[in-house]
């Protein structure tokens, strides 16, 4: 679905996109030259809503005595107060403003759009218009700029390398209803994970930086030795009677060491991988 839609911010400040932040007024946020349909889904921006929202690409753009080109991006982040709505962002490429005009039509903008100061989301494929001024967003689109030695993630993965392709097709499904980069799943972070003393650093991550853990448990991950590196810091979490935060998704009846037959635990066997992804998005529910 966000690959149909497109966010339009329209500022009248000449340095509104010059930063990484920007504060709207709330009722200029979704609410006007939007669908209904899209209104009544994304203005409440709860946590939700913010979530798909940072999915949808955007077009950062100025009103229109300004002059100046637009840009494109994602918006990395949302927070909502009485006094407005800060928008954090990140900008990937510039549209030029002659570019900018010409898809004024095919971006679903009309001419009074250009003199005000507001944000609508737009059911346009963003991706595919582009493509007529040469501009292939895919290309410029990166993941969100995460520094893996300060980053507190929403879920961690801990599993056996023999097991990597059911973690990715859980990852994918759980992309899909969580901000990719909530998720420390050590594909994404190749470069950031070639460092000496990884251990100490994973184990900060695990122990300290995920509000969710959880390990993929089977008879090869008893064998790994980077896994019990990694299970120490769930098992100190379990000493703090921190069990909260630990998911256990077992994979045949192998033992780990600290793993009890009284520890409950969900069958991977018998869920596919969209049903597992949403099993961790409910628990996160519950962890404050």
């Amino acid at each position: 679905m966000d690959g149909e839609l497109y966010n339009l911010l329209i500022s009248g400040d000449e340095n509104a996109w010059e930063q990484d932040t920007k504060i709207m007024d709330l009722d200029r946020c979704i609410r006007e030259y939007t669908e209904k349909d899209i209104v009544e889904r994304y203005s409440k921006l709860g946590r939700t809503e913010i979530e798909e929202i940072k999915k949808i690409p955007c077009v950062f753009a100025y009103e229109d005595y300004c002059k100046k080109d637009a840009c494109l991006g994602y918006i990395t982040d949302i927070l909502v107060r009485q006094a407005g709505v800060k928008i954090t962002f990140q900008k990937v490429a510039v549209l030029p403003l002659e570019s900018f005009h010409k898809l004024q039509f095919e971006l679903d903008i009309k001419n009074w759009e250009l003199n005000r100061t507001h944000w609508a989301i737009k059911k346009v494929d963003l991706y595919k218009e582009l493509q007529l001024v040469g501009i292939n967003l895919n290309n410029t689109k990166i993941n969100q700029s995460v520094d893996i030695t300060k980053h507190v993630f929403d879920v961690s993965f801990t599993f056996a390398g023999e097991t990597r392709g059911l973690v990715q097709n859980i990852v994918n499904e759980l992309e899909k209803i969580i901000n990719k980069e909530n998720i420390f799943y050590d594909n994404n972070y190749i470069s950031q994970l070639a460092r000496p003393s990884l251990d100490t650093l994973l184990q900060d991550i695990y122990r300290n930086r995920s509000k969710l853990i959880v390990a993929f448990l089977c008879e090869k991950y008893q064998e790994k030795e980077w896994c019990g590196l990694e299970f120490r810091a769930v098992r100190e979490m379990i000493k703090e009677k921190e069990t909260e935060r630990i998911m256990f998704i077992r994979l045949d009846s192998g033992h780990v060491d600290g793993v009890f037959s009284t520890d409950g635990y969900i069958d991977g066997a018998k869920f596919a991988p969209q049903e597992l992804a949403f099993f961790i998005k409910e628990r996160l529910n519950f962890i404050k």
